[in-house]
Order: structure tokens, then sequence, then C-alpha cells
């Protein structure tokens, strides 16, 4: 029992996550500004434990990929409905981003049943959801405006780098890059992220020809 409830468990966050989500974009679009964010800020912080916990129970599934997929997409769809619904328009340049990566994603599955995550992505959507959550709180709090702006460049910085990415993937010019994060702490782990974002934000990734 407690090991179906510990493979069970990456897939249960990831939906209390997308249930989450739905209630937080219904109670912004009510007025209710507090109850809203608290959602915002469950879907953001979660979506760091259900990868945690599929890599520490061994327990990644087909479904919980998937899931994931749906609980990403969500998060920043409902955010850029809400900002363009109080006319904050340069929200609409990640999302014109994420259409091309999801092109790309789709012709690369198409060819080859099959498309792994660069890790160049991971990085972009841990800022793209920073990205979002503070476009969500400028709403409110219009000082915070500045700080998405500088945000939304780093986000697009790394969105064209995921393109590239995906490119040199769909023309069989990369390899699948896997990080090994069994048996470090959460301090190493934090430290090989960090390692990695300022690699990405101080050499780009180029098309390979």
């Amino acid at each position: 029992m407690k090991t179906k409830l510990t493979k069970a468990l990456p897939n249960i966050i990831t939906i209390s996550r997308i249930v989450a989500l739905i209630l937080g974009f219904i109670f912004f679009m009510r007025d209710n500004f507090l109850i809203s964010i608290i959602f915002y800020i469950y879907g953001a912080v979660s979506d760091a434990f259900d990868g945690y916990f599929a890599r520490k129970f061994d327990a990644y599934s087909k479904l919980g990929q998937y899931l994931d997929g749906i609980s990403d997409k969500l998060y920043l769809l409902s955010i850029i409905i809400i900002s363009i619904i109080h006319k904050n328009y340069l929200i609409i340049i990640p999302l014109v981003l994420e259409v091309i990566i999801s092109i790309i994603n789709y012709q690369i599955i198409k060819v080859r049943k099959r498309v792994y995550t660069e890790r160049i992505g991971k990085i972009k959507m841990n800022v793209e959801i920073v990205t979002m959550l503070i476009a969500l709180l400028s709403i409110k709090y219009h000082a915070l405006y500045y700080i998405f702006v500088v945000l939304l460049i780093l986000t697009v910085y790394f969105q064209v780098q995921c393109i590239i990415a995906y490119i040199n993937q769909k023309n069989n010019k990369s390899k699948e890059v896997v990080v090994n994060f069994k048996g470090k702490k959460i301090t190493e782990r934090i430290k090989l992220l960090l390692e990695e974002f300022f690699h990405y934000l101080i050499h780009p990734i180029k098309i390979i020809k």
C-alpha cells in the first residue's frame, strides 16, 4: 500500500496543482486576489516537488509527464489571459514563442515518435513561471511591473535558446543530456541548477550546422 502511494505521489501533486490553477483563475476573475495568489504560488512551488518525488521514488510515468505538461501550459495560459485582460500586452511575446516551441516539438514527434526535454527547457520553464507570477502580482502592485519586464527579457532570452536547442534536436545535431540528482543534497542540487543557469546565461545555445 505504501509503495503504491509513494509511486502515485508525484501524480497526486501534479493533479492538485492543476486544480489549484483552475481555482486560482476563477478566484482572480471574481476579484479575490489574495486567495488567487495563494493558489498560483502553490502552483509554482509544487512544480518542483512532483519532479523531486518522481526522482526520489523512481515514479516516472507517461501519465505523469502528460499531466506535468498540462499543468505547465495551464499555468502559463491562465496568467497570460488574466494579463491581457488587464492590458499587459507584453505577455503575448512569451506566448508566441511557446507556440513556436510546441510546433517544433510536434515536428520532432512526427518524425521520431519521441522528443526529449532539453536542459535549457527546464531552466526556461522555471524562469517563465517566476515571470508569470510577478506579472500576476504586478496587476495589483504596479511597482513590480519593472521587475516583470526584466524577467520577461530573461524569459525570452531562454525561450529563443530553447527554440534553437529543439531545432538542433530536430536536425539530429544534439544528444540528450541527463543530469543525475540522485543521492545529492538539496544544496548540491541548487548549486548544480545555478551553475546551469549561469552557463546558459553566458554561453547561449547556437544552431549546429
